[in-house]
């Protein structure tokens, strides 16, 4: 074979080669996926609410409940627990500072974290630093893995240690949020804890029942 002709040959190889390779076909997303992008949308735009409900917390142990009221503005966050969980009355105050608690015998605690500084009060852990994207069934920033039913609500979700399942939604300003959910902790989180000498058993769960949401309408997007 001449040059030439080797040369002819070989270009019609690599023509029928890149012939031969099909083009990627372009993922399709579901009508629940679609529904789930409009949801989270709308959902991430409540930035301000002001909630009432309930929350427990058990152990392999034992176990806690409180009543719950949440406000949420401008960023800061005003958290008030009533009842055994704290004996007495709580006040949380959250904000890009810190977070500051005072217990119902007047003792003050401060912390870098809510969640810190929760525990320092109480012992109990809640990761409230999250809390606040996972109580309007939305993932906070990060890596997660999620489901989600027909009409584009969360219906489980892990992240950050810790394994949610929403129960059940309930209107609110035309905003579909959570009503009842469940948090329990990985055996990972666990074993942090454990570690730290801040917990001992295989289980720990938080449960909340939110009884009354009253969002403020805003476009922005929750940043916290």
């Amino acid at each position: 074979m001449t040059v030439r002709g080797f040369a002819v040959a070989m270009a019609s190889l690599i023509v029928t080669g890149c012939a031969s390779v099909a083009p990627k076909p372009t993922a399709v997303e579901s009508e629940a996926q679609i529904k789930w992008r409009q949801h989270h949308a709308q959902v991430a735009s409540v930035d301000q609410w002001d909630l009432s409900g309930r929350i427990g917390v058990r152990t392999t142990d034992t176990g806690a409940s409180a009543n719950l009221r949440w406000k949420l503005d401008n960023g800061r966050d005003q958290i008030d627990l009533f009842g055994p969980f704290g004996g007495g009355r709580i006040r949380l105050n959250i904000d890009p500072d810190g977070a500051h608690l005072r217990d119902g015998k007047g003792r003050e605690f401060f912390a870098a974290s809510a969640s810190e500084v929760l525990f320092k009060a109480t012992g109990w852990h809640v990761p409230l630093e999250v809390l606040g994207y996972w109580v309007r069934g939305v993932p906070a920033s990060g890596e997660h893995s999620m489901e989600i039913d027909d009409i584009g609500r969360l219906t489980s979700l892990s992240q950050r240690g810790w394994d949610i399942t929403f129960h059940q939604y309930a209107p609110y300003k035309e905003v579909s949020l959570p009503r009842k959910i469940r948090l329990s902790a990985s055996a990972e989180t666990l074993s942090k804890l454990t570690a730290r000498d801040e917990f001992s058993g295989d289980l720990l769960v938080v449960k909340l029942y939110i009884d009354e949401w009253d969002p403020s309408p805003d476009d922005t997007e929750i940043d916290q």
